[in-house]
């Protein structure tokens, strides 16, 4: 079998030791495997907006090093592969844009290629709504990367006999771009990403891990084919007892700066209490039409009419807003935006307050989500919950999925039992299980692992010395230059006896 694994987003761990693991067992079955890399050619990728040189030798050097551990049993290239055609086509693309919805619309053939430069431009700029203005070259530059991945990788497939692609993520701009690429061939492809664990990594095949549809049957799917596993409830149950104990197996925690058992100063038990938790909308504000809110144009805009909704019932209930913790790394003036909805019946808890979300979660009479997982968390811990947005869990039965804005207020002024607590289970043991093993990488930390008993990370120090002493003596720039920027760059970039070029 011809199997090609692509790289077009950087060299972050776990990112190429996937990769790497995955080409290592393909040569271990006796498959002809292709490494496609960047080569510094890209101006953007997830890892290195403004193509900052400097680290962009640092990331050649990670996955040279990587590379050479499955010396010479493998063949490694850059991706970049464009006809004059192609290039005179890139010179005539839109890569200006007056709005958001403008660049979301924006195609290409089979590829969304706007929709995947927005998922990108979020990523980096921590906010659902960025500023397309102050953002113009990036959107330039992720928008000219993209379309060089997608016209390569097609035209790889046009020269080449493959049955199979890998590529991690496949959300952002140039991932997607072989995403498309492949579906425009009718290649296979799967895409990876983090399994349940540090210690496992998935596969999506033909599909992404954020595809809803996909997801939602394999969570039934893995519950049903488990009937008779005495540990189906105990794994799903872990799941949920991990998280609210600050030690998740599949990302660190967000809670470890909270003190448990801490809820509000003005919290009355007197009153109907609600608890609303937002979300980090970046990651999935441009996944995907599915995607988006039936309900509300975004959290923020949901919960300004729930506020105006119900502003007149103070007397009989208080809402508490908790904001994400993960979003304090958010910019100052989208959290601001949430900050400013407090009022005297609601309470917002800002992302670095110590009050514990479990406790609230808990002692809730009810809690509304808009697709964070505290929404079937909360499921579990027997709390009625309520989902304003889209989640993996939105079709599992433990939610109520209000249609519209006037039926969510209903659900908040009524008395409302909590739903079956198997959906919780269902989501808990498919998130508690689901992923491979890895075989030749083997993890430490999050970030940090040896693969075949080399840490990538770290045996490339020369390099990460030199670029940061480069970047305060100014050598990063007199040895990228001539006369040494000859002997650098025959150093980084070039062939060596497992590459083909």
């Amino acid at each position: 079998m011809n199997v090609l694994v692509v790289n077009v987003q950087g060299s972050g761990t776990p990112c190429i030791e996937t990769g790497l693991e995955i080409a290592q067992n393909h040569v271990d079955t006796g498959d002809n495997v292709v490494f496609l890399h960047c080569s510094a050619e890209l101006l953007a990728c997830e890892n290195n907006r403004i193509h900052d040189m400097p680290r962009c030798i640092e990331c050649i050097a990670r996955r040279n090093t990587g590379l050479s551990c499955i010396a010479p049993s493998i063949k490694a290239q850059s991706f970049l592969k464009l006809t004059a055609a192609d290039q005179n086509e890139m010179a005539r693309l839109k890569t200006r844009f007056s709005s958001l919805e403008e660049l979301r619309r924006y195609t290409l053939e089979n590829f969304d290629i706007g929709m995947g430069v927005l998922s990108s431009l979020i990523s980096y700029t921590r906010h659902p709504t960025p500023d397309l203005t102050i953002n113009a070259d990036l959107v330039q530059r992720l928008t000219i990367s993209a379309y060089a991945v997608f016209r390569s990788i097609q035209n790889y497939l046009d020269a080449y006999d493959v049955n199979k692609v890998y590529v991690f993520n496949g959300r952002t701009a140039n991932p997607r771009g072989v995403i498309r690429a492949c579906q425009s061939r009718g290649v296979s492809y799967s895409v990876c990403e983090m399994g349940h664990s540090i210690h496992h990594y998935g596969l999506w095949d033909n599909t992404t891990p954020h595809s809803l549809e996909y997801t939602q049957n394999a969570i039934r799917e893995r519950w049903k084919a488990a009937t008779q596993d005495p540990n189906r409830e105990i794994l799903g149950s872990e799941f949920f007892q991990d998280r609210a104990k600050g030690c998740p197996k599949e990302w660190e925690s967000f809670v470890s700066g909270q003190t448990h058992g801490l809820l509000p100063p003005d919290w009355n038990n007197k009153k109907c209490n609600i608890v609303i938790f937002t979300s980090s909308e970046d990651e999935f504000a441009a996944a995907g039409d599915e995607w988006q809110n039936k309900l509300y144009e975004n959290q923020l805009d949901g919960l300004r009419r729930i506020s105006q909704s119900l502003c007149g019932q103070g007397d009989k209930l208080h809402i508490y807003l908790r904001m994400h913790p993960n979003s304090s790394s958010m910019p100052d003036n989208y959290n601001q935006q949430f900050l400013h909805l407090a009022s005297e019946f609601l309470t917002v808890i800002d992302p670095t307050n110590p009050v514990s979300t479990y406790t609230l979660m808990r002692a809730a009479d009810k809690v509304v989500t808009f697709g964070s997982t505290t929404g079937i968390e909360a499921v579990f811990w027997g709390t009625s919950s309520i989902l304003a947005g889209t989640a993996f869990y939105g079709g599992l039965g433990g939610t109520y999925n209000p249609k519209s804005h006037k039926e969510l207020i209903d659900l908040l002024l009524a008395r409302l039992p909590p739903k079956t607590r198997e959906a919780a289970l269902m989501y808990g043991y498919y998130f508690s299980s689901y992923g491979i093993p890895y075989r030749h990488y083997k993890p430490t930390d999050f970030g940090e692992g040896e693969f075949k008993d080399r840490n990538i990370l770290r045996s490339h120090r020369w390099i990460t010395r030199m670029v940061y002493y480069g970047r305060r003596t100014k050598l990063s720039t007199y040895f990228l230059n001539p006369p040494f920027g000859w002997f650098t760059k025959k150093r980084l970039f070039g062939k060596r006896s497992w590459q083909v070029t």
